[in-house]
């Protein structure tokens, strides 16, 4: 191979995205700073490379915002995805929507919700009458819901996805015993895919990490192929992460996702 042929080869397999899902991934429940490993490691991939980090997450951007001012973190990403589907460029710690997928997402969504209303009634029924669980207002979905504990929302997910297969764009998408309602074709791994297509990156070149069961359509080899998670991940997104040839780690959360982007992707050493 000539020497070219070796630097455009180095050059298409270098890291250049990392996409991390927040809570559960980076972020722990207590309102505790992230751990400064993770922004240490993306500030030494930095200086190696021009990499791009997204946080893809099921938050609102706003709540996203705040959390991330109230955590005091050193670096902002430039990318965040929020909802599982709305895509924003960062710009001085301020989101500037990305107008075209964005609006086309509301269209799509607004015409699916509104073509589903009898669905929306009987699960609210269901809801109410079947279960503790509560029907909460949700900024991305007609309807939310949270579920009492796991096993509740295990019996929730079962009761919706037989009624679900009637209206086949339309999915319920759950984390732990939070659900909310979306189009099938907008999520994690869509919006990560669009962004990365609009830098010019390629999956070769994307490590990505999730925790839960909304992080799912993300940890896939189409769109990534470094994929990884925190030891705390539910056993559904560990066997997914091994079954695409992941890495799993033996830490939580934001040491986890370090450890699985060290694995991975270890940072090249200068030449001599």
């Amino acid at each position: 191979m000539s020497v070219q042929n070796k630097k455009t080869a180095l050059l298409s397999t270098s890291l250049r995205m990392i996409c991390t899902d927040y809570d559960g991934t980076l972020a722990e429940p207590e309102n505790v700073p992230i751990a400064e490993s993770f922004f240490q490691r993306l500030q030494s991939w930095r200086q190696h490379a021009q990499v791009s980090w997204v946080i893809n997450t099921g938050r609102t951007f706003e709540s996203l915002q705040e959390d991330l001012i109230r955590r005091k973190v050193p670096i902002w990403p430039n990318w965040v995805v929020s909802l599982e589907r709305e895509v924003w460029l960062l710009r001085d710690r301020r989101g500037v929507g990305w107008y075209e997928w964005n609006h086309r997402c509301e269209l799509l969504h607004a015409q699916l919700f509104e073509s589903v209303g009898p669905l929306w009634k009987l699960i609210e029924d269901y809801i109410v009458h079947h279960t503790k669980a509560q029907l909460v207002e949700d900024a991305g979905s007609p309807l939310g819901i949270i579920a009492s504990c796991e096993e509740e929302a295990d019996e929730i997910s079962a009761y919706m996805t037989p009624l679900l297969e009637n209206w086949p764009t339309l999915i319920a998408v759950r984390n732990s015993i939070y659900f909310r309602f979306s189009h099938k074709f907008y999520h994690k791994g869509a919006c990560l895919e669009a962004i990365a297509n609009g830098l010019g990156i390629l999956p070769l070149q994307i490590f990505v990490a999730g925790d839960h069961l909304n992080d799912l359509p993300m940890l896939e080899r189409r769109y990534a192929r470094h994929i990884g998670c925190p030891a705390n991940a539910v056993d559904e997104v560990k066997k997914q992460v091994r079954a695409q040839g992941g890495y799993v780690a033996s830490a939580n959360v934001a040491e986890g996702t370090v450890e699985a982007l060290d694995r991975l992707c270890p940072i090249p050493k200068p030449a001599i």
